[in-house]
């Protein structure tokens, strides 16, 4: 919780001032959001030497060196800004991009390790970004005009908390080594043996991966299209500054209070259904884009999409924990974890093309109609086990 919280810190620097950057040291305005999209490209990228890292060496020892990607993110971007180089700042977010896969895995070595409450374990490590979605936003502004050149400190502050999160990972559990490579058995319905693989293809026929998937991927998609196009598309519908600040906090608040909840109404409701939940609540988002270029509109959008981000993103990622055995964790997590990434990478680059009062609106559309594409698939499948499971009764009895 504590690590997710200091990488979330971290993020929150590049959520809320990367656009507004990336606009500054581009050659024009049309690769502003470029640096930002580097982000979850260079994710996708890592997210195979993640998984293979922890294959080999355990949770323990990949997300000790995890910060230090971090550290040189920060560094490098806040002289790219000092330097006003363009091109140093898009390696210094693609930094930000390798560490981000990596901690991408946190929620996974917490549902590994507590598999009799998987949900709550995951609900409870991403809920540990509340405090730094609380006070990011406003530390990146406050110190953006401390130094010389505007900005710099501001990046400082994510190798700082990169820093934080190196010396806390380097004390984490021993237990934790272990996960990576023999972890203990996860309780999973209808297996014999936990250490047994499953084919492939059976794997992915799996309605419950699918979901799974499909649902953190459209919360991935519509929470990185809307909060990289935010700031600049605030701005170009008449909003200040301090006001795209605030919608980047109460986006942040939205993305991460619910953890506090959430595992409950999965213990109450089940995964499937918190996921459509956020399909639901991520429907409302892209419409209040859509309709109005307002302040209310605004922040309700991005609200929102923070809200249904983090019940999507949960339900999902639960439903995903779920569906693998330990052996078969190799052939889940990393795919899992590519798909997602590449539906963050395509809202970044769809955000780029429509960070705009004009652009903005279509971007809340589209966002609308893939949400509810999405929970219309949940829902028709979990009617689909429903009845399966009726049959399979009435056959017993």
């Amino acid at each position: 919780m504590t690590a997710q919280g200091l990488a979330v810190l971290g993020t929150t620097v590049d959520l809320t001032l990367t656009g507004v950057v990336g606009a500054r040291l581009a050659p024009t305005r049309v690769l502003a959001t470029v640096p930002f999209s580097l982000i979850p490209v260079a994710a996708v990228v890592a997210t195979f030497v993640w998984s293979r890292a922890i294959g080999r060496a355990g949770y323990r020892r990949a997300f000790a060196v995890a910060p230090a990607f971090a550290v040189a993110a920060g560094l490098v971007s806040a002289r790219a800004v000092q330097l006003d180089l363009f091109w140093l700042f898009c390696v210094g977010t693609a930094l930000v991009g390798v560490y981000q896969a990596g901690t991408g895995y946190y929620r996974y070595a917490a549902a590994e390790s507590w598999p009799a409450a998987r949900a709550r374990a995951v609900s409870t490590v991403l809920a540990g970004g509340l405090v730094a979605a609380l006070v990011g936003p406003f530390l990146a502004t406050a110190l953006a005009h401390t130094t010389a050149t505007p900005y710099v400190a501001s990046y400082l502050l994510v190798a700082a908390a990169g820093l934080a999160a190196l010396a806390w990972n380097a004390f984490l559990p021993r237990g934790l080594a272990g996960l990576g490579r023999a972890p203990a058995a996860v309780a999973v319905p209808d297996a014999a043996t936990a250490d047994v693989a499953r084919p492939t293809a059976a794997l992915w026929r799996q309605p419950v991966l699918l979901g799974g998937v499909g649902a953190a991927s459209l919360a991935a998609f519509a929470m990185m299209s809307m909060m990289t196009a935010g700031p600049l598309a605030g701005t170009d519908m008449g909003h200040s500054a301090d006001q795209a600040a605030l919608a980047v906090q109460l986006h942040m608040v939205g993305m991460y209070a619910p953890g506090f909840v959430v595992a409950r109404w999965i213990g109450r409701f089940g995964e499937r259904r918190v996921a459509l939940l956020g399909t639901a609540v991520i429907v409302v988002a892209g419409a209040a884009a859509a309709v109005s270029p307002s302040m209310p509109a605004f922040l309700v959008a991005m609200t929102a999409v923070g809200v249904g981000w983090n019940l999507a993103f949960s339900g999902g990622s639960a439903m995903v924990a779920a569906s693998y055995r330990p052996a078969e964790r190799g052939r889940v997590q990393p795919v899992a974890e590519l798909v997602t990434t590449t539906a963050q990478v395509a809202g970044a680059l769809s955000a780029g093309a429509l960070a705009t009062r004009s652009g903005w609106p279509a971007l809340g559309l589209a966002v609308a109609l893939a949400s509810l594409a999405v929970g219309s698939a949940l829902s028709r499948s979990g009617r689909r086990q429903r009845r399966s499971r009726d049959i399979r009764r009435s056959a017993s009895t």
